[in-house]
């Protein structure tokens, strides 16, 4: 009797449970589940850098709206193809790392599985081949190369040297990756953690008809984009402390810029490619798509 009435209430209930489950499921695949769906979302500029006497100056620099916790509505979607990108046009942008032979780039990426010999996030090359010209590419290794480590290139006018960080990236997550040279050390950071160093004597070089790509180097062998997402891209003419960094870092992806004084520029690709370092240092955009739903991935520090 136990049994019989076992399955009467099975075949009486099972069909509502079964409902429940498939809506549970549905909800969970909308991210309905993720406290992020419902997180504060940043639109573009609504943090920004102000320098009242003009671009590029120093004084009296300074945060102007809504700076903290909060996410971006959007981050960049990397690829599907060479052709999609950002373009900053503007040598004197390239200038400001030879005066100071200094550099810091920081940014989140979300990498897909792939098989490239590298992609690049970010570089300035010339639009003519060869150096002089090149100042650095970022991104991450692959192939033969040195697998899912973080890429620094570095040039003189003569001479491009490629390095590596000693530790390794995971696919599928979001990350936030940083290289520094202060004029004799590079050094490679992963989510606010060291990830190695080597010794770099080079003078930075800069060249005319140099520009800045975001998202791809259709001027490199490899040709490569990046596939997956970028967000928050921030440059400095300044080796950042390993306890800036780590401050970077804790602050999220949606974090504004540490150290105003030396910020060249920063894009942070929240639906456009605009520089909101207050230096405008705009770009331009081919074949660019954004994403809204990129939250899902992503869990904050």
């Amino acid at each position: 009797m136990k049994s019989q009435a076992a399955m009467e209430y099975l075949m009486t209930y099972g069909w509502a449970i079964l409902v429940i489950a498939v809506v549970l499921a549905a909800l969970y695949s909308l991210g309905i589940f993720n406290p992020n769906t419902f997180a504060p979302k940043a639109s573009a500029g609504s943090c920004e850098v102000v320098r009242p006497f003009g671009p590029t100056t120093t004084t009296d620099v300074h945060l102007e709206g809504t700076c903290t916790n909060m996410i971006p509505k959007y981050v960049m979607v990397g690829g599907p193809n060479p052709s999609s990108h950002i373009i900053v046009n503007d040598t004197s942008f390239n200038d400001t790392f030879k005066s100071t032979n200094s550099l810091t780039l920081s940014t989140w990426e979300y990498e897909l599985p792939n098989s490239e010999c590298e992609v690049s996030m970010s570089n300035i090359f010339p639009m003519n081949s060869g150096l002089p010209g090149f100042i650095f590419r970022f991104g991450v290794s692959g192939g033969g190369w040195a697998p899912n480590r973080v890429l620094l290139e570095l040039f003189t006018p003569t001479v491009q040297t490629n390095m590596f960080s000693t530790k390794t990236l995971s696919y599928n997550v979001w990350n936030n990756i940083a290289a520094s040279y202060n004029g004799s050390i590079v050094k490679f950071y992963i989510n606010g953690n060291p990830a190695g160093n080597l010794s770099y004597n080079g003078i930075l070089s800069s060249g005319p008809n140099s520009v800045l790509a975001i998202g791809s180097n259709f001027n490199s062998g490899c040709y490569s984009y990046f596939p997956g997402y970028i967000s928050n891209f921030q440059i400095y003419n300044k080796a950042l402390s390993a306890n800036q960094i780590s401050a970077l870092y804790q602050e999220g992806i949606g974090g504004a810029p540490i150290e105003l004084t030396h910020l060249v520029a920063w894009y942070p690709l929240n639906g456009n490619a605009n520089d909101y370092s207050g230096n405008d240092y705009n770009g331009k955009e081919y074949d660019v798509a954004y994403s809204s739903t990129w939250y899902r991935t992503y869990s904050a520090p």
